[in-house]
């Protein structure tokens, strides 16, 4: 199966797909006339691919407000690539038109960098873009033995990834993902996590969603890539309650989940398995 992937890729999807491509997915990155694609996914617009009669896979990189503004003028019948499954849902909720269909196709996660450590580190709290009293119920209830990483305040990746290979556990307060690869970053550290999770897009502060089709639930959550084997997931009105369950569990393999479900092998068996599979 042969793909052409055009458009603007954020830089960690450019990293899963050039590990993809490594691991044997047959990718070119730039358009050769001479070649039948399979399928063509364009990352970032809607664009028309004349004499092309494989499949057309559009996104991840276009905002879902923004996407019937660009299917107006397009003709083509598509697939939209929504990388989780709760996002599929979202969007078939928000998009109703005869012209795209949508999947999910996550991008790798770089095993070989995000390795564990010895666990001889301090535990992590991990904050992004929702409300800050939550971070501070965290902070009261359990002291000051954290090490913050404050998405907005930016920190150095080397620096996350010396903190997080160490650290017994992580505190994840964020907001929705589509993806979530700083998460998935820690699972591979063989990090659990004890995610403080979200309902709606909503919860993201000063977004564009507090005030978006307010008729609709926009549900969401943090963690689109988690089960039990990876930490636990509660919600703000319980996480002291649940905390107890959490840290009294000594049984969770993080990594083998991120091997099983997100290594470059893997993502390369669901992106051909999904893609032929399409009508």
């Amino acid at each position: 199966m042969k793909l052409l992937i055009e458009g603007w890729l954020h830089h960690k999807n450019e990293i899963g797909i050039k590990l993809m491509r490594k691991n044997g997915l047959d990718i070119d990155f730039k358009f050769d006339p001479r070649t039948n694609y399979d399928c063509i996914i364009n990352t970032s617009e809607f664009k028309q691919y004349e004499n092309h009669n494989g499949k057309l896979i559009i996104g991840p990189h276009i905002d879902v407000i923004d996407i019937n503004k660009q299917l107006v003028n397009f003709e083509q019948k598509c697939y939209f690539n929504c990388l989780s499954s709760w996002n599929v849902n979202i969007h078939k909720s928000l998009i109703k038109s005869d012209k795209i269909r949508f999947l999910s196709l996550p991008f790798a996660v770089d095993i070989q960098k995000f390795t564990p450590k010895e666990k001889n580190g301090k535990p992590v709290i991990y904050f992004k873009s929702v409300d800050k009293n939550r971070l501070k119920d965290v902070l009261n209830h359990f002291g000051e033995k954290f090490i913050l990483f404050d998405y907005e305040k930016r920190y150095k990746e080397k620096d996350f990834y010396d903190t997080i290979s160490r650290a017994p556990y992580c505190i994840w307060i964020g907001r929705h993902e589509s993806q979530g690869f700083a998460l998935q970053e820690t699972l591979s550290c063989n990090t659990p996590i004890f995610v403080i999770n979200v309902r709606t897009l909503r919860e993201e502060i000063n977004s564009k969603w507090v005030d978006f089709m307010p008729m609709q639930n926009l549900e969401a959550t943090a963690a689109p890539y988690f089960d039990d084997s990876c930490g636990m997931i509660t919600y703000p009105e319980r996480f002291k309650e649940d905390w107890d369950v959490f840290i009294n569990n000594k049984k969770y393999t993080p990594r083998d989940f991120i091997l099983n479900r997100l290594s470059p092998i893997t993502c390369v068996k669901i992106w051909i398995g999904k893609i032929q599979r399409l009508k």
